[in-house]
């Protein structure tokens, strides 16, 4: 396979780990909203938060009669309680999807992520990380989710490739029922850094956009 081909393959695994992860955010009641120009953001996720039911609901759809006719009009009521205005909560979202590459094992494969917004960029932002396998009927996806304050858990960000370039990567050999087989590592400074984080705190753990 050329680079082209690479490439292209490239875009179309990224594309597809976008698409199965813009329906599971909807179906977990969030609007996705995709850039259109790539600057380090693919999504934007909304849900709508009413501070009197402590909950998130949609918005209220108000029917009425208008010269004799139903009309509907959409408000920006609580569907709930149908008394508060709801505030907009958002995230934002890098998406990084890869295949990874085969190992010895059949079911292990080694996976590149490599982070283009990096350091600590509020409580809002967030990494998705897809991991693809290529099961029989349809392709497996595996997401870590990860708020970018937590970068530095398992990887140095003081690390001159994170100060002056964009090639820092962390490599992840994932089995393909999305277990991270990779274990913490202590460096020459006594910092560690804790790569199960990936199996007990990230893995598919979508409540982390909503607290």
């Amino acid at each position: 396979m050329d680079d082209w081909e690479l490439e292209k393959k490239k875009q179309v695994i990224g594309l597809y780990g976008e698409m199965r992860l813009s329906m599971k955010l909807h179906e977990l009641g969030w609007q996705v909203h995709r850039a259109y120009i790539d600057e380090g953001i693919d999504f934007t996720i909304t849900k709508y938060w009413c501070s009197k039911c402590k909950e998130y609901h949609n918005q209220w759809i108000r029917y009425g009669m208008h010269s004799g006719k139903k009309h509907k009009c959409v408000t920006n009521l609580c569907d709930k309680c149908r008394t508060t205005e709801l505030q907009v909560v958002s995230r934002y979202l890098q998406v990084k999807t890869s295949e990874g590459k085969p190992t010895d094992k059949d079911d292990v494969r080694k996976f590149s992520f490599h982070p283009k917004i990096r350091y600590d960029m509020s409580d809002d932002v967030f990494y998705v990380w897809i991991a693809v396998f290529d099961n029989k009927d349809e392709k497996l996806c595996h997401f870590y989710i990860i708020n970018t304050k937590d970068v530095q858990k398992f990887d140095n960000i003081l690390l001159p490739t994170y100060q002056v370039t964009d090639n820092q990567k962390t490599e992840l050999p994932i089995r393909n029922d999305g277990v991270v087989l990779k274990k913490g590592i202590t460096q020459s400074d006594g910092s560690k850094y804790n790569y199960s984080l990936f199996n007990t705190r990230f893995y598919n753990d979508f409540g982390i956009l909503e607290k």
